[in-house]
Formats: C-alpha cells, structure tokens, sequence
C-alpha cells in the first residue's frame, strides 16, 4: 500500500511538471503569433473602408438603375400590352372559329337525331308496327273533292243474297216465314230479317257389336267436320289466341255444350296443314306463281320460341329460346289469284334459295328495293310507295328540297298512268314516255349538282348520294310500271298479305315452336288464296278436311 502511494505522488509530480512546460509554450506561442495578429486586424480595417466604398457606389448605381428601370418598364409594358391583346384577338377568333364550327357540327347531330327520331312508316321504309303511339299524318295529296261518298256511288245497305234460293236449296241458309196478314191475304209487303242460329248437334251412328270402327270415330265422342272448320277459320283467318278460343269463344257460341282445349285446336290445324299438302293443295299455289307474269315479294320479322339452324353437314340444329325469344322470317309470294307463305330463321338469300320459288321463277318480281330480289326474275318493278316515303324522309328530314321534285314527278307519272287505264289504254304514249324519261334524267343531273356544292359530313350529304345512286343503278325498275301497264307502281299486294302476319303477332306476340311456324304459313298460304279466288272459305276448309281437292 505504502509502494503504491509513492507511486501515485511520483506521478503526479510529473503532470506538474508537464503542465508548466505547457505553459511556457503557450505564452511563446502568443509572443510569437502577436505581430501576426495586429497585421491582421489592420487589413480587416482596411477591408472595412472598401466595403464601405463600394456599397456607396452600389447606392449609386441601384438608383441610376432604377431609374432606367422605370423607363424602361414603361416601353416594355406597352408592348407586353400591345402582344397580350394582339395575342387574345387572336385567341377569341380562333375560339370563336371553334365554338361556331362546334355549334354547326352540333346543328347536323341535333337535325340527324331529329331525322332518326322523326322516321316513321310515312317517310322511311320502317313498317307501321315501328311507329308505337306516335300520330302519323296522312301522306296523300290533298284532293279538291269534298270528304265522304262522291257524286253516283251507289252506298250499300243489308240485302239478301242474290241467289238465296240456291242457298236454302243446299241448306246453307234456312228460310222461315211469319205471316201478319189478315187472313193470308196475296197483297203484301215483306221485310226480312238476317241472322245465324249456333245450335250444337250431336249425332249418334251405330255400329255392330263386332264391327271395325273407322279411325276417325275410335273414341266414344268425336269432333265433327264443322266444329273442326270453325276452329282452323277462326284460329287463322279471325286469328284468335288458342286459349281465348277454348275457353271463350267455342264455349260461349255453344253455350258450354263443345268444350275444347288449345292442345286439341293445335292438333286441328296440325293435321289441316297436312291434309293440304297431302292434297296437292301448295303445289297448285306454287305453280299458279311459277307460271304468272308477275310475283309480289316482300318479308317481315316475326318472334318464336324456337328456330332452326342449318349446319355444314346440310343437318338441322333445333334452337330453344331461354326466357327469350328468336326473330324468325316469314316471306310472301304473291300474284292477285294465289299467296306463298314461306318461314326461314333469317332474312338472307339462303332463305330465298331454300324456298325454291324465285330461283326457278322467270317472270317479274315486284318488290321493295331488297338488294337480295334482284338476283332473281327476268325484270324488277320496284315499288314507287316506298320510293316517295324515302324522298319525303330526305325533304323532311335531311333538308333537301330536290327530294320533293322527284317525289311529284314519280307520282305525276303514275296519275297519267291512272287515267290512261280508266280510258282503257294499255300501254303509255311513246312521245309522252320519252318526257317523262328525260324528265327523270333531268332530275338526277340536277341532284348530282347539288350534291356536288354540299360539304361532306353535312346533313343529308350521305343519305343524298345514296339516293341518287339508287336511282341511277334502278332506274329501269322504277321506270317499269311507265313502260309496261301490267307491273304495278306499288308492291302493296305483297305488303297486304303480310298485314294479317303482324296481326298475328299483336295477338299472340310468338309462335311457341317451329312447327307451329311452319303450320301457321301452309294454312295462311290455302286461306289467303282461297279468299283471293273468292272461294267459300269454310266450305273449301271442309273439303281439305274430307280429302277432296279445291284449287285447280
């Protein structure tokens, strides 16, 4: 302990003696770094005055500075002014520029909207069933005549049938008579009233114990021959529902005597179709139309549960809607003795070729400007009613007053045509048909002129050439009914015939499967006809029943 004691004073004796070296090098060192200091402080001062010189001149020279700055800031103002405003002239007629080519392009989308949403069945090529609840006015021309029945029609009232006699003789009319004479006296006069007496009969035939019962009578009751008539003439010609038909309409005339399910009235009019085929009754149709100068064409949509698809395999694919339904085509043929019908699952020229009737016909085909058609037929009458629908669209809608000149000239020609054939001339003066050519020619050199000042993308610009395209490529088919009086200006036979179709479908919206499709065009094909030969339609539907043929 005492040795470590020693130690530690020995030790610290030596930092003291360290600590004073230190010391004595440190007033060295302030001795010797003294001058050095006092030469510094002095260049400090000197620094100072220069500083202090040149901010002076610094002074100086910011207000020499400013001033010019000031001048300077009003020159440069001017102009920064003069640009700025030369700039936004410009800017605000380019915008201006902008907002009225803006404007005019909004104009022609507004009168192009207008156009889509003003197109009806009076001015485009939409059917009637696309106008809803849209009022259409009347297109024809006003006339000077007053409204109502004109001077010598002769009206109509009830009468009896001129040939009663036959009638009461063949049981289809049955005669009473109520005398309120006095004593059945030979002076008297008569007034006869008309009705229809609904009376169900039931008819009992017996047969042997061990006799073989036809097929027919196989059940204990059986529907008869007029009941199953009534039903197909209703169900397709009254086109009422099935279901409205069971359970009201046979029901109610028979007083609930006949009741009937639509399974049943389905199966009746299943089996009238293939009765008219098995008759021959269809291929009577088609070859009156094959062998006629003239044939009306047209098609329309309808809607069905089910279609049909063809594959590459020239197999049939049946397709079943989902909680939808398919478009389905029906197409007629038409000439004024015989009708047609035909249903395809769309409305392509494979439908067409399908049919089999324009491919093998060589006759005129008229029809409503269907690109399809034309590939058919030796000549092509196209229909004028729809042409002047169009124009009227492109006058109204689009803004091009030419489609009026076109529209009176197409209607002027077919008014002479009227009154050529109440004279009782048959074909067109040649002189007069050349004017009425040039005429037409006339009109199109002046569209092409007008179309030629249009700008593209301007209303109407499209729907104008196009036109005057249609015109030019078919100027034979719309010139047609001028250059032979046999083809009609309009195809509205076609379009009549196709009208109970839509009918149908108002009532009953769709066909619940393909085969009803197929059934509904033969039988609508054999009534139509029948009505056009001015058949007695329900007898004709019983002879078709029975077997016996009716068209010849």
């Amino acid at each position: 302990m005492a040795s470590t004691i020693k130690e530690l004073k020995r030790q610290n004796k030596d930092y003291k003696i360290k600590n004073e070296n230190l010391k004595i090098k440190l007033e060295l060192a302030k001795e010797e770094h003294k001058a050095e200091l006092e030469r510094l402080k002095e260049e400090i001062k000197d620094k100072d005055k220069l500083i202090s010189m040149f901010r002076n001149d610094a002074e100086i020279l910011e207000q020499k500075l400013e001033k010019a700055r000031d001048i300077q800031s009003k020159t440069f103002q001017a102009r920064v002014d003069a640009a700025v405003e030369k700039r936004i002239e410009r800017e605000v007629i380019h915008a201006a520029a902008n907002v009225l080519l803006e404007l005019n392009k909004a104009h022609v989308e507004i009168a192009r909207l207008k156009g889509v949403i003003n197109k009806d069945s009076s001015n485009s090529s939409k059917p009637p069933s696309t106008n809803g609840f849209k009022k259409i006015p009347n297109s024809r021309e006003k006339s000077t005549r007053l409204r109502g029945g004109q001077p010598g029609h002769p009206g109509h009232r009830l009468a009896l049938p001129e040939n009663i006699d036959e009638l009461v003789e063949k049981g289809i009319v049955k005669r009473n008579l109520i005398d309120l004479t006095t004593n059945g006296t030979n002076e008297y006069k008569s007034r006869y009233v008309m009705d229809v007496e609904v009376i169900t009969t039931v008819t009992e035939i017996r047969f042997d114990k061990d006799a073989v019962l036809p097929p027919h009578l196989y059940n204990e009751v059986s529907y008869g021959e007029n009941i199953r008539a009534m039903t197909v003439l209703l169900l397709k010609e009254g086109i009422i529902a099935e279901k409205r038909l069971a359970d009201e309409i046979i029901g109610g005339l028979t007083r609930g005597a006949v009741t009937i399910s639509p399974a049943t009235i389905e199966a009746f009019a299943k089996q009238f179709a293939q009765n008219l085929e098995k008759n021959g009754e269809l291929d009577t149709i088609i070859n009156d139309l094959l062998n006629g100068k003239n044939m009306h064409v047209d098609d329309s949509p309808l809607r069905s549960t089910e279609t049909i698809e063809y594959l590459e395999n020239e197999e049939i694919a049946m397709r079943e809607a989902k909680n939808s339904s398919y478009s389905i085509t029906v197409r007629t043929h038409s000439n004024e003795k015989s009708t047609l019908y035909t249903v395809n699952p769309r409305k392509d020229q494979e439908g067409v070729e399908r049919d089999n009737i324009l491919p093998r016909y060589l006759g005129n085909i008229i029809q409503d400007h269907e690109s399809k058609f034309y590939n058919y037929g030796t000549g092509h009458g196209t229909c004028g009613d729809h042409l002047c629908r169009n124009l009227k669209g492109l006058r109204d809608l689009e803004n091009i007053p030419w489609a009026d000149h076109m529209r009176k000239h197409m209607l002027k020609m077919n008014k002479h045509k009227k009154k050529d054939l109440s004279e009782g001339k048959n074909k067109c003066n040649p002189e007069t048909l050349e004017t009425f050519e040039r005429k037409y020619d006339s009109l199109i050199e002046q569209g092409r002129t007008l179309h030629s000042q249009m700008i593209e993308g301007e209303l109407g610009y499209t729907e104008f050439r196009a036109m005057l395209n249609r015109l030019t490529k078919h100027k034979d088919s719309y010139l047609f009914f001028m250059r032979d009086y046999e083809i009609p200006f309009t195809n509205a036979l076609a379009e009549r015939d196709l009208r109970m179709e839509k009918v149908r479908q108002k009532i009953s919206y769709l066909f619940r499967s393909w085969k009803s499709a197929k059934t509904h065009t033969k039988i609508r094909s054999f009534i139509s006809t029948v009505k056009k030969r001015k058949g007695d339609l329900f007898l004709a539907i019983t002879k078709v029943n029975k077997g016996v043929k009716v068209l010849e």
